[in-house]
């Protein structure tokens, strides 16, 4: 990694099946595989992606929720 200095986070990703074991994230064309099920630490610029993806995933799901007919 380019900056060795940067702040590392510590993230947890659960798995969502037996075989889903990583994630890949990448970042300005900087990329990194994540493990899933445990707590790891990664530098803070992948921490962040991964956190915007998961409140896009809320917020999905908020919308499709209160925009189903049922």
């Amino acid at each position: 990694m380019a900056n060795t200095k940067e702040k590392l986070v510590s993230v947890f990703i659960p798995k969502t099946s037996r075989n889903d074991t990583e994630r890949f994230v990448a970042v300005n064309g900087e990329r990194i595989l994540v493990q899933t099920g445990k707590t790891v630490e990664i530098p803070e610029r992948f921490a962040e992606v991964i956190k915007n993806s998961e409140n896009m995933a809320a917020v999905s799901a908020a919308y499709i929720d209160a925009n189903i007919s049922l």
